[in-house]
């Protein structure tokens, strides 16, 4: 019998998501059709906008799986609702409510059964070098010590991000045939010879609502055949906007700019700007999008992250044309008319 609700707590974001793909597979599997999928934030959840999904039967999916992300963010009267829908819980709806968090508000912790409650804990910085070491010896390959203390400078602290650098850098290895253990300067290459468009990239573009530069800079990302390209560009472009949301609320509190940069957090982790470069960026972004506009630009980003996920090869450049266009020419807001042509 499937699970009514689940609780993903913790700062580990890859096993995370690895887990949230298992619930996934095993509902579409469990059902034998596509689900119906929603993500919400807090902040969208104040007219009861959660309850309806969960709540509504859907026309076209037998059953719904709703995500509720940055749950440690809830006020009070949200978690009460909570706490009395999963008590008597829809039976065609799935609920995952994810934190970063160890802990949430008891009550809440005390409605989800335990068995349905998993909490991933970041790696320690002693368990960091010895995952990248064994990732590499699965493939037969060793890495000097420099090279893994190189490697773990460039990625942060989770098992997604050090997966999927560290499979790039495997595929870099084997094309070109190299022999030995990988070094620092190995790395050092890796980089140079990766170095092109990303979500890092394409931001600053995005930042000065330069629509068409957005869109030449997402076709080059996706022309670098990356499977995964399209994935790791929304999950790049929501902690920028993140970070972005974060300065403007800060500044909203009275802070000065530069306090703000100092300031900026992302899911609760210090995010601090820094570089002039950067600081320009988010300086342009700042007066490009509005706190508002960066909420609703955080909700087509969660939205594009399921549909990126769901997308064929040849579906997926529409999909995210659509989520640039809405962030750079509509501020977040919903499509006027639903054609929209590849600019």
């Amino acid at each position: 019998m499937r699970a009514p609700v689940h609780l993903l707590l913790g700062p580990e974001t890859g096993d995370k998501e690895l887990l949230l793909k298992q619930i996934r597979d095993a509902l579409k599997k469990e059902t034998g059709s596509d689900l119906e999928m929603h993500r919400f934030y807090p902040f969208e959840t104040e007219k009861g906008e959660i309850f309806i999904a969960l709540n509504n039967n859907s026309l076209f999916s037998e059953h719904r799986l709703v995500i509720l992300s940055q749950a440690d963010g809830l006020n009070a009267s949200m978690v009460e609702a909570l706490v009395e829908y999963i008590a008597h819980p829809s039976e065609s709806a799935t609920l995952v409510i994810i934190s970063s968090e160890l802990y949430l508000p008891a009550k809440l912790m005390k409605a989800v059964p335990k068995e349905n409650t998993k909490t991933f804990y970041e790696l320690f910085d002693n368990q960091k070098y010895g995952w990248v070491q064994n990732f590499f010896q699965k493939y037969g390959l060793t890495i000097t010590p420099d090279a893994i203390n190189l490697l773990l400078s460039m990625v942060e602290n989770n098992t997604q991000e050090l997966r999927t650098i560290s499979s790039q850098l495997t595929l870099f290895w084997k094309t070109g045939n190299q022999g030995g253990a990988i070094t620092e300067d190995d790395i050092q290459t890796y980089i140079h010879h990766s170095r092109q468009e990303d979500a890092f990239t394409l931001f600053p573009y995005i930042a000065k609502g330069d629509l068409k530069s957005s869109i030449a800079s997402l076709h080059a990302i996706l022309g670098s055949g990356d499977s995964s390209s399209g994935i790791l560009l929304v999950s790049g472009l929501l902690w920028q906007f993140r970070r972005l949301l974060s300065i403007q609320e800060q500044m909203k509190d009275g802070c000065s700019e530069y306090e703000a940069f100092s300031a900026a957090k992302v899911l609760g982790k210090g995010a601090a700007i820094r570089s002039p470069k950067d600081k320009s960026v988010y300086h342009e972004g700042r007066q490009t999008y509005s706190r508002e506009e960066c909420r609703a630009i955080i909700t087509v980003l969660s939205e594009a992250d399921i549909a990126t996920k769901e997308a064929g090869s040849d579906m997926l450049p529409i999909v995210l044309e659509r989520m640039l266009y809405r962030i750079v020419s509509c501020k977040g807001r919903e499509l006027s008319r639903v054609g929209f042509a590849t600019l």
